[in-house]
């Protein structure tokens, strides 16, 4: 349970691996919730098996209900919410995370209450193109860890309001956040939100313009992952960020096998057409020889998107066609896909985002 919840999922497997047989046999049924959980979050951060981690979710879902063990359900409610949301089953996702909420109010409990909020915004509305809903209550969730004075509270908060900010299109308040957020993560060994909220800084600081710093930022949480084998989707969008980074920086020096291979190895949903957006940005700005294979993959970001219904990313998706329209010299399309961009990130709350694409309107 302590390895759980730093997010050191191959530590927590490694402990409980040796007892499932036995638990199972005795019918262990005060135990068996948590092996459960623990042998879910392996399969969904580590191995990026959702099917497994699913079943194993479920069955900690069960019992814990059936036991009426309430911590147990909340360990396995948090991280059903996460697993369903990853996996754009946002409606699903919410469900779970309600029922943390709940859990947490029922408990009295401040850890719980703060964590649901901040597990909502930061893994369910940004990505379900709430980012009004995702500021609203993350912004709820920092006041409430602020007000205990809980660093461990903190640093999870700041990281989801970083996040939540960076999403909306508040740049500043974004960095300002994140930058909070991380030497808090780090002391009290909240892996899973350092991570997290050095993935949005380092976006942040590529749509301000500090490369230096973004790039610093890709590498740092590369090489925080990397070791421990954790969340493989983050390692390979980070990959990938690193390449866009490059080519935005008049660095041509990329090998696009391996750009491509970071992208099939990319099985979480929610990334997977963020990730083709940058590949597409990759092969735009790379030189004049991939234009048509830039707009291969726009296509392909465009359709995962729809399909998976991440709605935030989508608006970034047509922003992305009219840079490449542009390219192309058809100020039609490019007015065509900035008004398609700003209408879906004005029904995200989006307001930054907005703001930026009227202006690059205006001037067309």
């Amino acid at each position: 349970g302590y390895y759980m919840s730093i997010d050191h999922h191959v530590d927590a497997k490694d402990a409980v691996s040796p007892i499932v047989d036995l638990a199972l046999k005795l019918n262990y049924q005060k135990r068996l919730p948590i092996i459960y959980t623990v042998m879910g979050t392996f399969s969904l951060w580590v191995e990026e098996n959702y099917s497994q981690a699913f079943r194993y979710l479920d069955e900690a879902f069960k019992i814990s209900e059936k036991i009426c063990d309430d911590t147990s359900l909340w360990f396995a409610s948090f991280f059903l919410g996460i697993a369903c949301s990853m996996n754009c089953e946002f409606e699903k996702g919410l469900e779970y995370f309600r029922k943390s909420f709940d859990l947490g109010l029922e408990a009295n409990n401040q850890i719980m209450i703060v964590f649901a909020k901040g597990l909502t915004s930061t893994f369910n509305y940004i990505f379900y193109g709430k980012a009004d809903l995702a500021y609203q209550i993350s912004q709820e969730s920092l006041q409430q860890a602020l007000d205990s004075g809980d660093i461990y509270l903190k640093g999870m908060a700041y990281s989801s309001y970083g996040a939540s900010c960076y999403c909306k299109g508040l740049f500043d308040e974004a960095e300002n956040s994140l930058l909070q957020a991380l030497p808090l993560c780090e002391k009290t060994a909240l892996l899973g939100w350092e991570t997290w909220g050095t993935g949005f800084l380092g976006h942040a600081y590529v749509d301000v313009g500090k490369y230096e710093k973004a790039l610093d930022t890709y590498k740092k949480g590369i090489s925080i992952l990397e070791p421990l084998k954790l969340f493989p989707f983050w390692i390979n969008l980070w990959k990938i960020a690193v390449a866009r980074l490059k080519v935005l920086n008049n660095d041509q020096n990329i090998n696009l096998s391996k750009v491509f291979e970071c992208y099939e190895n990319i099985k979480v949903k929610i990334a997977q057409g963020w990730a083709a957006r940058y590949v597409a940005e990759i092969l735009l700005n790379l030189d004049n020889h991939h234009l048509s294979e830039a707009e291969d993959w726009a296509q392909k970001a465009l359709e995962t998107d729809k399909s998976n219904g991440t709605m935030w990313s989508l608006a970034c998706d047509y922003a992305f066609y009219a840079d490449l329209y542009k390219r192309k010299g058809d100020h039609k399309k490019v007015r065509e896909n900035l008004n398609r961009a700003i209408e879906i990130f004005k029904e995200c709350g989006s307001d930054g985002w907005v703001k930026k694409y009227e202006k690059e309107l205006a001037i067309i």
